[in-house]
């Protein structure tokens, strides 16, 4: 378990144990996305480059949210996707964490706060305090899970 505080202040707590985040139902999701070895990110419109994800609509599961989401702000199709991880905010807000697979992906869907979609040639480590990345990425959570992200086979090149 790692606990730290965010960018905004807040207390963070971050597991990658199945044991721990197995007993908490998440409210959202993020997602680590890869095709062909790189990272795909998005860049909304407002707050800048920053990985997919979002909340999970009544009735959906956080697998269901997480794989609507990447497709929303990607326009990608998964092949593969699972759980890695679970952090929480302030003792309130839950997100799930996955790595995924994409398949194919195209043009981003209309009516999305995304502006495009980004791939470097590089997966960037050091994001904190960088204007082009959203605030979103600066504690963390980002690198933590990156690091246990880029290990599983999923982010793998094929």
């Amino acid at each position: 378990m790692h606990a730290f505080r965010d960018d905004f202040g807040l207390p963070v707590e971050l597991t990658f144990d199945p044991s721990d985040y197995r007993q908490n139902e998440a409210r959202h999701v993020l997602i680590f996305p890869f095709w062909q070895g790189k990272l795909l990110f998005t860049r909304h419109r407002t707050r800048g480059i920053e990985l997919p994800g979002g909340k999970i609509e009544p009735g959906e599961s956080s697998l269901a949210a997480a794989v609507r989401e990447v497709y929303e702000e990607t326009g990608a199709v998964l092949e593969g996707i699972e759980r890695i991880g679970q952090y929480t905010i302030d003792n309130y807000m839950i997100k799930d964490i996955y790595v995924a697979r994409v398949l194919h992906y195209t043009e981003i869907p209309s009516g999305t706060d995304v502006a495009q979609t980004i791939l470097f040639d590089t997966i960037p480590t050091e994001v904190k305090g960088d204007p082009q990345f959203s605030r979103l990425l600066y504690d963390d959570v980002y690198p933590l899970a990156l690091a246990h992200a880029s290990g599983h086979r999923f982010a793998q090149p094929d």
